[in-house]
């Protein structure tokens, strides 16, 4: 999850899928909802401007972050296709949509990058996902295909040196017990490393055949324990760096603590992220 990657090291991709590693994380994914990953999808909706009978795709939409909030925007004329590789994520997603008794939107388990709706949509939606598009131009370019002609793409992303120090922390962690790992750039850390900053994020998207790019920089910084910083590991794509074994994962987890632990009671940590709207020819 660290944009941040030393240029010599070697790239490719170094672990889980990441619909089974969400899967397996929704409940610690979950726990970090409220502080980070719904405020950010909600910047992401507000970004949309969506309108009153709009059509809607959620690409990614993980827990429903900002599937409902678009659900409500857009009305019941409106309608809402959240898409995720996770099972996990999808049921906690259905269970809020349900408890909210929202009808206008509908959840499909699928690769977004290869799902195709029947319908073309006024706006594309998607929340700190493209940099696991195993091509990020292609995914990318996928999504704006869905697009109709003047239909609008809100995407976020880490900025350069976000999730600092415990990027960082994590990374030294799990390379105590999978040493290859200071030798591989994550494909995740390659693609973000394109877009991490306000000019390279917009030139990308203009390079994908987007017009009218607009990024603009959301300033946030978070203090954590430690415990609550292992959460985010296990509930995010950090979890992709970690060895299969239990016990394995076990000696990760107390290495991990112990070197948040050395920071202090609590940590502050940069949250920072961009958002990047743009529209299709």
């Amino acid at each position: 999850m660290n944009p941040s990657t030393p240029n010599s090291a070697r790239i490719g991709i170094t672990s889980r899928d990441p619909g089974l590693a969400f899967t397996d994380g929704a409940l610690q994914f979950e726990a970090w909802s409220e502080a980070l990953w719904d405020p950010a999808a909600r910047t992401v909706v507000r970004t949309a401007a969506l309108q009153p009978g709009e059509k809607v795709l959620d690409a990614c939409c993980g827990s429903g972050a900002a599937t409902l909030p678009a659900a409500l925007a857009v009305g019941p004329e409106g309608s809402v296709d959240g898409v995720d590789l996770s099972s996990g994520l999808l049921a906690l997603a259905g269970k809020k949509l349900a408890e909210a008794q929202i009808l206008n939107a509908t959840l499909t388990h699928a690769d977004v990058t290869a799902w195709r709706g029947h319908r073309t949509f006024d706006a594309v939606l998607c929340s700190y996902s493209i940099f696991f598009f195993n091509q990020m131009a292609d995914g990318v370019q996928h999504l704006a295909s869905m697009l109709r002609p003047g239909g609008r793409m809100v995407l976020n992303t880490w900025v350069r040196g976000a999730l600092s120090p415990l990027a960082e922390l994590i990374l030294q962690a799990a390379i105590t017990e999978r040493p290859r790992l200071a030798e591989v750039v994550p494909l995740a850390n390659q693609n973000m490393d394109l877009i991490s900053a306000p000019e390279a994020f917009a030139d990308w998207l203009t390079g994908c055949g987007l017009e009218s790019v607009q990024v603009s920089m959301h300033p946030l910084t978070l203090r954590v324990d430690a415990e609550m910083a292992w959460a985010l590991v296990m509930g995010s794509g950090w979890r992709t760096l970690l060895p299969r074994d239990p016990e394995a994962i076990s000696r990760v987890r107390q290495e991990f603590l112990g070197s948040v632990r050395a920071l202090g009671d609590t940590v502050e940590f940069n949250s920072d992220t961009l958002v990047a709207e743009a529209v299709r020819r």
